[in-house]
């Protein structure tokens, strides 16, 4: 009896948290002038950084779970998106995404119905010059870092920690696996994995139907 009243009490906590972040954080978007479709989600804390010219237009159906264990690969990890100046991020329709940290020096587009895994880093940046001499400055070393745009097409899902960096371009229907570090582009309708990430094999989008 004890543990059935436990477990109604948590499961009531559990649905008030969420609740109240799912209305908080779509305020805290708003306040960001980010432009979001309708049912619109980000349970729990998240952190979100932007600037007066930052751009952010998400599509309908989003959902990010930002730790508290909502997915289990998740724990306790807080999700995080940073639009730095001039830069923007665009998301299309249906698209869900657990704890990962975005962030945008340039460009990051995302499409439609694309899945990315926990604990996954999008960062469009070196964020550091590569000549050690530029690092020894940090105005030299903000200015000579090198920024490229990333495309993720429509229906990619994207396994547990994986990372992808600049200037690459996710095909459409293309599956990345956990763990992958994805440094060059990856074409349509293909498995790939690895560090650095490679095409593995490539799948017959009629077989997937």
């Amino acid at each position: 009896m004890l543990k059935h009243v436990f477990n109604s009490t948590y499961r009531i906590l559990i649905k008030s948290r969420r609740w109240f972040y799912m209305r908080y954080n779509h305020v805290f978007f708003f306040l960001n002038n980010a432009k979001v479709g309708y049912n619109f989600r980000v349970y729990n804390a998240f952190f979100l950084t932007t600037f007066d010219s930052s751009k952010i237009v998400i599509g309908n159906n989003f959902l990010f779970t930002s730790g508290g264990s909502y997915n289990p690969l998740s724990r306790n990890i807080k999700g995080s998106i940073r639009v730095n100046k001039d830069a923007s991020l665009i998301i299309g329709d249906n698209v869900g995404i657990s704890s990962a940290c975005i962030w945008v020096h340039k460009s990051i587009r995302i499409g439609n119905n694309v899945k990315i895994g926990g604990d996954c880093i999008l960062i469009d940046s070196d964020c550091h010059s590569l000549n050690y001499l530029d690092r020894r400055n940090d105005y030299d070393d903000l200015v000579n870092k090198e920024d490229k745009e990333i495309v993720i097409e429509d229906d990619v899902l994207i396994g547990a920690r994986c990372i992808v960096l600049k200037g690459v371009h996710i095909g459409s229907r293309s599956i990345i696996g956990a763990g992958s570090v994805v440094t060059k582009d990856i074409p349509s309708d293909c498995i790939a994995a690895g560090n650095p990430c490679k095409v593995i094999k490539t799948v017959e989008v009629n077989s997937c139907k």
